[in-house]
């Protein structure tokens, strides 16, 4: 949002100092009309989301596939969690069967709409050569940050094929 901010003021400076140097004599009227192209520019009124460190991210993969939570718990770490309980079952089984280990790298960037992330995870296996899985999508829903339902899938097709839930063959 600032970048936008930016260039509407860069645009609108520019756009006065033109009208003004096209041969407008009249200053009064130069300055009118810098004022009225700033003025008309957009702004922004709404709060930026603050981003999610690393460490905030790794917690949701964690809670998601740790056997020791509850499934009442875990549906707040994936979209609609509680529309797909058989997905927490698989990525649980992803760690535990194929132990692998999932760990969100820095930098954390901003996704295409304010309320979402996306991070870069690697994903280690035994017997396996270290895996990068970039531009995955979490989402902040209801004040929590969740990892995105289709990457929650992604996550157990790369690491368990042959075990992805029917609900993820449906996305």
């Amino acid at each position: 949002m600032k970048i936008w901010k930016s260039v509407a003021v860069a645009t609108a400076a520019v756009a006065g100092l033109t009208l003004t140097a096209c041969g407008s004599e009249d200053a009064d009227n130069a300055a009118t009309t810098e004022q009225t192209t700033a003025s008309s520019a957009p702004s922004s009124t709404a709060p930026e989301e603050k981003l999610p460190t690393p460490q905030e991210l790794q917690e949701v993969l964690l809670k998601a596939v740790d056997p020791r939570v509850p499934a009442e718990e875990k549906v707040n770490s994936v979209v609609d969690g509680d529309q797909a309980p058989e997905i927490f079952e698989a990525l649980t089984r992803s760690q535990s069967e194929a132990q692998a280990k999932l760990e969100v790298v820095d930098p954390v960037l901003p996704g295409v709409l304010p309320d979402m992330a996306e991070a870069t995870i690697k994903l280690q296996a035994p017997e396996r050569d270290p895996q990068v899985i970039s531009g995955v999508e979490f989402v902040h829903e209801d004040g929590k940050w969740k990892l995105d339902t289709r990457w929650a899938c992604t996550l157990v097709e790369t690491v368990l094929p042959e075990q992805v839930p029917p609900m993820c063959k449906e996305l």
